[in-house]
């Protein structure tokens, strides 16, 4: 069967991301005898110029697409990205008889709305490595059964099925496809707005080492696009798939561990850290860390390994944030933290929202003093807002709060920022001023050119125009008959409560 992948992820801040899922669902189905074909718009300028040309390239049996993000999660300045998935879905239908499928962590997080809109033939939700080929085997085959493929979405009888997940990866099984990368990913360029730490960034290859996660944030989805549990590749494969991709690849300068949280669990962090001691990697590397597992001996042992730089996923400076995201840690512990980074070889960054639950005016401003008297970050990366997905927590306290309703459609962009603090322009001025103060915070690439209320006002009205737009072309698309749990209903369109978004000088 001739398949071919495309990638749709445009984002390229911090910097541009390999397409690592792809690449592991190429490597499934080149294992299973398919000839595959990959598109990387990123690099695409016209998207559907490209599209069509590569379409008319080859008789393709299957088309993927692979969807990394329904959005930029961005709430200063928010980009939805289903549309362009859409209408590759739609060049797809005009050009080919292929069968279409969606998958990806964008699709998964959101898969009926997402299928509802896009109108692929089929979906995947959650790891695709198994459920592509035996897709591919029934369409090519007619063998086996559809309501047996793990994760799949399709239509039966008008009425949208989902599997469930049957069974997971065994991830030391598993290694992406490299061959696919385009050649650009790997030429040093100048460093992007949101990195303040140097001024160019070299070419870096990018690995997972386990997939699953423990934690609870109240914002979290991986356990939709990877499951609640953790699943690890054995150390030594860890150590060995880096030395292999360094020697395959000699542009590649560094690598990052691409794990949502590398050090959890604690113990098997440091057991990969070891093996890469033993077999004496010389690249220099880094990776995201929860604050809740990090002693002096691990920081040592990280700079034994080669780790430069780890991202903290802080997410909060003050307790009322920390709770109310579950992070399971406090304001004492982020300040044992970082004096135990300050004091290391490693550069850290703490990634932080403003505007969490519990974060009023005073609140926000007592957490980012409390920033700048106790901690030493070579970096502070902030986001005003937090995305809200569906089945969370934080969606449930956006609904107690009257932020957004209970039937609201979270597969568009949807944003959880404090009301009172939304509402408060000497807040939003405040936080615009201090972080344009501090050369080595960053919030947004525009700041200096807009104030955050401005801004926000603007931000409110796009997102509302998203969902009404959303409306206007689905007016005439058939709804699933077990949509009820997700369809808007009647004139809400998703927007905020304006009541709680209206910004006053206080």
């Amino acid at each position: 069967m001739k398949v071919l992948l495309i990638s749709t992820n445009k984002i390229r801040v911090p910097r541009p991301a390999l397409p690592i899922g792809m690449a592991y669902i190429s490597s499934a189905l080149k294992q299973a005898g398919h000839e595959v074909h990959v598109l990387d718009l990123l690099w695409e300028a016209r998207e559907l110029k490209a599209v069509l040309e590569k379409l008319k390239s080859h008789d393709f049996d299957l088309i993927g697409i692979a969807v990394r993000n329904l959005d930029n999660l961005t709430f200063i300045d928010p980009i939805f990205f289903g549309p362009l998935t859409r209408k590759i879905v739609q060049c797809v239908r005009k050009y080919t008889n292929a069968k279409v499928v969606i998958g990806g962590s964008g699709f998964s997080v959101e898969p009926k709305p997402f299928f509802e809109y896009a109108e692929p033939d089929f979906g995947v939700a959650g790891e695709g490595e198994k459920s592509i080929v035996e897709l591919a085997e029934y369409i090519m085959n007619g063998k086996g059964k559809l309501e047996e493929i793990s994760g799949l979405c399709y239509i039966r009888d008008g009425k949208f099925m989902q599997n469930p997940s049957f069974g997971s990866v065994d991830v030391s099984t598993v290694e992406p496809d490299r061959s696919i990368y385009d050649p650009q990913y790997f030429v040093d360029t100048i460093s992007s707005s949101t990195d303040l730490t140097r001024d160019t960034q070299p070419a870096i290859e990018t690995l997972q080492t386990k997939r699953g996660c423990k934690l609870y944030c109240s914002y979290c989805i991986i356990k939709k696009t990877e499951g609640r549990g953790n699943r690890f590749k054995e150390p030594a494969l860890v150590a060995n798939e880096i030395k292999q991709a360094m020697l395959n690849n000699p542009q590649v300068k560094e690598f990052e561990i691409v794990d949502a949280t590398f050090n959890a669990p604690l113990d098997y962090a440091t057991e990969v850290c070891e093996a890469m001691v033993r077999a004496k990697l010389t690249t220099p590397w880094y990776c995201q860390l929860s604050p809740t597992a990090i002693t002096k001996e691990f920081v040592d042992l990280l700079a034994r390994a080669g780790c430069i730089r780890v991202d903290l996923g802080t997410d909060a400076f003050s307790e009322e944030g920390l709770e109310h995201l579950i992070k399971g840690f406090d304001q004492s512990r982020v300040v044992e933290v970082d004096k135990i980074l300050s004091a290391s070889k490693l550069e850290h960054t703490h990634c932080v929202f403003l505007g969490a639950p519990g974060e009023t005016p005073k609140v926000l401003k007592d957490s980012i003093e409390f920033s700048m008297k106790y901690l030493k970050p070579n970096q502070i990366y902030a986001n005003l807002g937090i995305r809200i997905f569906g089945n969370t927590k934080l969606q449930r306290i956006a609904v107690k709060k009257g932020i957004i309703q209970k039937n609201h459609n979270m597969f568009l962009p949807t944003f959880y920022v404090e009301p009172e603090t939304l509402a408060c322009a000497d807040t939003l001025n405040y936080v615009r001023d201090t972080y344009l103060n501090h050369k080595n915070w960053y919030l947004w690439w525009g700041l200096k050119g807009q104030t955050l209320v401005d801004r926000s006002k603007e931000t409110i009205k796009i997102v509302q125009d998203m969902h009404e737009e959303y409306e206007y072309e689905m007016r005439n698309v058939p709804r699933f008959d077990d949509w009820q749990n997700t369809a808007l209903i009647g004139n809400d369109v998703g927007q905020w409560n304006t009541n709680k978004i209206e910004i006053k000088n206080v």
